[in-house]
């Protein structure tokens, strides 16, 4: 049985037998394209997002808060993953240690294929937003969340600079930009245009 370096026994072998699929996906979502989650805000947008595509993380019992949605055990947890050695960081990087990159290679290993393609594809559009950005998509795409935000308000005047602002970053596509604005296409097309912005077929 092998020992992480902070003494814990078995933390590998537990987390790959265990049925928890919150860890392992944090710990995929933390190796994913091979750099740390922008945060603990993000961390907890993200895996609200992946809880729609992707099964297991249903007990995260999602609810609106400050920052739109929030899960107490997303934050229990990943303390967790931090304590047992597999993950550093907080507020600003959250990465895998070198124990945890070895834990994240044969958690991986376990892992069928959509789902590794699925947190990668997550991870490449959510990380590098600016958190405005992220928390304009979150409140747009589920409005719902936004009813305790401590942000909305603040944000609601700039909503459409900042969806165009992922349209420019081709985060999303025309079709989606108008979704989230609740806008038609041809304006998304016409307002896009009118800023130099090229759009993404819809």
């Amino acid at each position: 049985m092998r020992i992480l370096r902070n003494g814990r026994v078995g933390v590998q072998e537990r987390i790959l037998s265990d049925a928890e699929d919150l860890h392992k996906i944090m710990i995929l979502l933390a190796r994913a394209n091979g750099e740390p989650i922008r945060g603990k805000t993000k961390l907890q947008k993200m895996l609200y997002l992946l809880s729609y595509p992707l099964e297991g993380l249903d007990r995260c019992h999602y609810e609106p808060y400050n920052y739109g949605p929030y899960s107490e055990v997303v934050k229990v947890e990943s303390e967790y993953l931090a304590n047992v050695g597999v993950l550093y960081g907080g507020d600003l990087d959250i990465g895998l240690t070198a124990d945890g990159a070895r834990v994240a290679e044969a958690v991986a290993a376990q892992t069928d294929s959509r789902t590794l393609r699925i947190v990668e594809k997550y991870k490449k559009m959510f990380n590098d937003m600016t958190l405005d950005e992220l928390l304009a998509y979150v409140y747009s795409a589920f409005p719902e969340t936004a009813s305790r935000s401590v942000k909305y308000k603040s944000l609601q005047p700039r909503m459409e600079r900042l969806i165009l602002s992922l349209l420019r970053k081709e985060k999303i596509s025309g079709q989606r930009a108008a979704e989230l604005l609740g806008k038609s296409y041809p304006y998304v097309l016409k307002t896009a245009g009118d800023a130099g912005i090229r759009v993404l077929g819809p």
